[in-house]
């Protein structure tokens, strides 16, 4: 049996708010605990906090700044086996997909760095401009000696509602809200 709850803006609240927090558990689906495995290191500084492997929970993100197109992001790595013809990336998990932000290698190579240049730096590009909120960041670096891997958390920092996730979330939800309260007012003309 249904049972309907007539009654105004409560019920379309609480179902705007339910519609809410369903979207935000399905952008932001991420494991309970991140990583670093393998024999690498490494850090990065943004706005002059230094991040390394212990930014690693929700509760302990990276943060990224509002105006992040440009930004430059200093960091060091190493890695401690031989480091040959080798390949990684960096990348944003978003719902299903990942955006790669960063990536190196791909071909083959035979110098053996097995630690960055002093003074490295990244230059963050537009690709997480339309995003905000608290995403899963995963890397590798594969090599002949071996391989890396890391999960992170980074806080993308900004309004929500410049997005068009925000936005179109955002209608959406005024969408059925009025579809919810139109369909609230047919049925109680019909009982």
């Amino acid at each position: 049996m249904t049972r309907v709850r007539s009654g105004g803006i409560v019920p379309v609240l609480q179902v705007s708010l339910g519609c809410l927090v369903m979207a935000g558990v399905l952008l932001v689906a991420a494991p309970a605990d991140a990583k670093l495995s393998g024999p690498c290191s490494g850090s990065a500084t943004i706005n002059g906090i230094e991040y390394d492997a212990t930014f690693d929970t929700p509760q302990r993100p990276i943060v990224i700044p509002e105006r992040r197109t440009g930004l430059q992001i200093p960091y060091k790595g190493s890695i401690t086996v031989a480091n040959t013809n080798y390949l990684g990336a960096v990348g944003v998990v978003v719902g299903p997909a990942t955006i790669t932000v960063a990536d190196w290698g791909f071909e083959e190579n035979d110098d053996d760095i097995r630690s960055t240049d002093p003074g490295a730096t990244y230059v963050l590009g537009s690709d997480l401009d339309d995003l905000v909120g608290l995403y899963r960041v995963t890397a590798f670096h594969d090599a002949d000696g071996g391989s890396c891997d890391a999960d992170a958390y980074v806080k993308l920092e900004g309004p929500v509602l410049t997005t068009p996730i925000g936005a179109g979330s955002t209608a959406g939800t005024v969408l059925l809200g009025v579809g919810l309260l139109a369909a609230g007012r047919a049925r109680k003309g019909i009982a």
